[in-house]
């Protein structure tokens, strides 16, 4: 834990204070989840989903500088992609703005200290009518030539339009760990989620509300040397979430909010989890802006948007 909050503080003092800031930060801790330390399979051993804690959430600082250049970086923690350090450089154009740069991930098996790659992000918009966001991020490098190689993978695509008062998009997103465990053994975890996201607003109210509903498939495969010796333990879970936002002052930001599955299932030979247990993902938010003489907060919300690591 020491390691990463040495990440984090670097990552922020990377920024000049010069400029106006955004400081935002979130904690998720839910049990949607495989055990991403296991070794064997749970289908294979004929047992049901029973859901595994684990805790997430991220840590950013994010500036203009000028009118169309931004920058961000931060630290970020997720139960597929594990632990990832990012810089990022934005540059708007007004009906579009690209983000690009380096991301690292630290500390993610053991054995390996750090991997690297890219992460590219594009959104184009007519405001007020219509919008659409791709990302992606890869690791680069040599692959998985050793044990304690691993790859870490994300891409989204999101479309959506305004209607009065409400913004509503549609979304594709997955993410993919995959793990050199060892000679003969490769995990990857993987997350695919669609989904319709709904958020809610008006003018000189200081809170709006997000509702998404979706369906996501959670993956681990055990890849052996042999198709006999590789298996697959893959669940399906419809999705219901809810969040506020809330602004208590220029400065201050929070957010709370969670989802849950409605009903899920296993695929394949995982057997499906007891209806009784509930799962379920809850968060909380914090954002603090500090705007430069002549900006408001609010032009500082907006030039961050794109910065921040996207929704599960």
């Amino acid at each position: 834990m020491k390691k990463f909050s040495a990440i984090l503080i670097i990552s922020i003092l990377t920024i000049n204070s010069a400029s106006a800031l955004e400081l935002s930060s979130s904690f998720a801790l839910g049990n949607l989840s495989f055990d991403n330390t296991a070794a064997s399979s749970i289908g294979m051993a004929g047992d049901a989903f029973a859901g595994t804690w684990t805790y997430g959430g991220f840590l950013s600082a994010a500036e203009k500088i000028g009118d169309s250049v931004s920058f961000s970086a931060g630290f970020e923690r997720d139960s597929i992609l594990r632990n990832v350090v990012f810089t990022r450089v934005g540059f708007d154009a007004g009906f579009a703005k690209l983000s690009v740069g380096p991301f690292f991930g630290p500390f993610n098996a053991e054995g390996s200290v750090l991997s690297s790659g890219i992460s590219t992000n594009l959104r184009l918009e007519m405001p007020g009518v219509i919008f659409g966001s791709f990302r992606s991020d890869s690791t680069i490098g040599a692959g998985l030539a050793a044990p304690g190689d691993y790859v870490q993978e994300r891409s989204e695509v999101l479309i959506g339009f305004w209607v009065p008062s409400i913004m509503i998009s549609a979304r594709l997103a997955s993410q993919s760990f995959t793990y050199k465990k060892a000679s003969d053994l490769t995990t990857v975890d993987e997350r695919t989620r669609y989904e319709f996201v709904a958020d809610t607003f008006k003018k000189n109210v200081p809170y709006t509300i997000r509702l998404n509903i979706g369906y996501e498939n959670l993956k681990r495969s055990y890849v052996g040397a042999t198709s006999a010796t590789t298996y697959v333990d893959e669940l399906g879970a419809a999705i219901l979430g809810l969040e506020t936002s809330m602004q208590f002052s220029d400065v201050i930001r929070v957010s709370i909010g969670a989802e849950g599955a409605l009903y899920a299932w296993g695929i394949g030979d995982l057997g499906s989890p007891a209806t009784s247990l509930p799962f379920f993902t809850a968060h909380v938010g914090l954002t603090l802006v500090f705007p430069a003489g002549g900006d408001t907060a609010e032009t500082e919300r907006k030039s961050s948007d794109d910065q921040k690591p996207a929704s599960k």
